[in-house]
């Protein structure tokens, strides 16, 4: 029963750690996005939110002002501006929804191109500030952890 005891302490301290670890990695690595929009010249088209935006759009399908907002952790007014501006750019368009009261967004023919473009540079400036720092295994390995963690906190929804 000790022994129990003493594993649980040292995995709520593990626990802490790695909570900790991900914050801190998170934080950098939003500071090193900030940058590379800078850098690549992205944020002369765009904000980092509203690729954001848009991104969060691409990987719902449709979404509305409200759905927008939550997941951006902002005010539907914010949301509001930033999806009016997108779609003043060509960006974004409404989508058809079976209840008329229920306001739709989704990416335009555009829009998609655009993010796809934007993705492409990112991902090539990510590339480069990484170098050779990790294995094509140590990418997929990581990239499954991160689908499971995305999957744990669409579960707990």
């Amino acid at each position: 029963l000790h022994l129990s005891l003493r594993r649980q302490r040292q995995m709520c301290i593990r626990d802490r750690e790695a909570i900790t670890k991900f914050q801190i990695v998170m934080l950098h690595l939003n500071k090193e996005i900030v940058e590379i929009v800078k850098e690549t010249g992205l944020s002369n088209l765009l904000s980092r939110e509203q690729i954001d935006a848009m991104r969060i759009i691409k990987n719902e399908g449709k979404v509305t002002i409200n759905e927008l907002a939550g997941l951006q952790n902002i005010f539907k007014t914010a949301a509001s501006k930033r999806i009016a501006k997108l779609e003043e750019m060509g960006y974004v368009q409404r989508a058809y929804s079976d209840n008329k009261r229920i306001k739709l967004i989704m990416l335009s023919d555009e829009g998609e191109t655009f993010l796809q473009r934007a993705t492409a540079v990112m991902t090539e400036a990510v590339k480069d500030r990484l170098g050779n720092k990790f294995t094509a295994e140590e990418v997929h390995h990581f990239v499954e952890q991160l689908t499971h963690i995305v999957n744990a906190f669409k579960a707990h929804k």
